[in-house]
């Protein structure tokens, strides 16, 4: 990635107080599976039908086994997704900010346009071992680079029909263009409001196992600051203090070293009411993201 089409993107997840801090304590995040999210239809696609040769079309239901997901949203400021999610506002809302190439749109070359709506997606420079559901292959050294990819939810009326192509690259000259099956992107229009953008992991990807829970590693070095609810009844400088003393230094292996310079320290900050709208905002939040977006980082 050079300089020239280095972006950062900004997502956050809403979440009560206490997963924060556990979150933070051990530098790991939580796998979601489509049978613990309160939206029953989460990677489950139209019904199968029956093909003109007689067969049946593909069913999807292992992918809801086989396949978690970690969901972000695209902004803080939504009352509803603090209510919903963030302990009726008296948790907080993470931020994490990840280096990125260019935002992406899917080409719908390889299937029919009407049946597989086109998306917007990110590259994440992000570093993992595991399988990352996207990788490509160097035509010369034959090295295979794994990619973080972070998809933009598509919303729609109708569930997305399985074709039992789960992804794939395709070659157009030198460009070569990736898609994933929708059915893993797409909820019903009345979820809009949560602005979602999720990152796929398979089962296969390096995971961790507690209380049957399943969590994953590598992505707490790019949190840069945590924001209060409104109604949250812990302070800035207790949340500071106990962040500080699970982010410094090394922790559970995965060592996160942050200086005393405002860049690389988990800023903390509160939400409040906007002066006439409904949203939310942290003054200090948006002018911490100016100052990054200054220096470029």
């Amino acid at each position: 990635m050079t300089e020239e089409n280095k972006e950062f993107i900004n997502a956050y997840i809403f979440m009560t107080y206490e997963n924060m801090l556990k979150t933070l304590e051990k530098g790991r995040l939580k796998v979601l599976f489509p049978e613990e999210c309160n939206d029953p239809f989460e990677f489950m696609s139209a019904p199968p039908t029956k093909l003109p040769d007689g067969y049946t079309s593909f069913d999807s239901n292992y992918l809801r086994k086989e396949y978690g997901f970690l969901s972000f949203s695209k902004t803080y400021k939504s009352p509803t997704m603090w209510a919903h999610y963030a302990d009726n506002h008296k948790g907080c809302c993470v931020h994490f900010r990840f280096p990125s190439l260019p935002e992406q749109n899917s080409s719908c070359r390889i299937l029919a346009p009407q049946e597989n709506p086109p998306y917007k997606y990110r590259q994440l420079r992000v570093e993992h071992e595991g399988e990352c559901f996207a990788s490509t292959q160097s035509s010369k050294t034959h090295e295979i680079t794994k990619h973080v990819i972070l998809y933009d939810v598509l919303y729609q009326k109708e569930r997305a029909e399985f074709d039992g192509i789960l992804s794939g690259h395709t070659a157009y000259g030198n460009k070569l263009e990736f898609r994933i099956n929708t059915i893993f992107i797409t909820k019903d229009k009345s979820w809009e409001y949560e602005h979602e953008q999720r990152i796929i992991i398979p089962t296969s990807f390096p995971t961790e196992v507690e209380d049957n829970l399943i969590f994953v590693r590598g992505f707490n070095p790019y949190i840069k600051s945590v924001m209060l609810g409104m109604h949250c009844p812990y302070s800035e400088g207790l949340t500071q203090s106990l962040i500080n003393a699970f982010t410094l230094g090394e922790k559970n292996g995965t060592k996160i070293t942050y200086s005393s310079k405002k860049c690389n320290c988990i800023s903390v900050s509160r939400v409040k009411p906007t002066s006439n709208t409904f949203e939310v905002i942290s003054d200090e939040h948006e002018d911490f993201l100016k100052f990054l977006n200054e220096i470029g980082k």
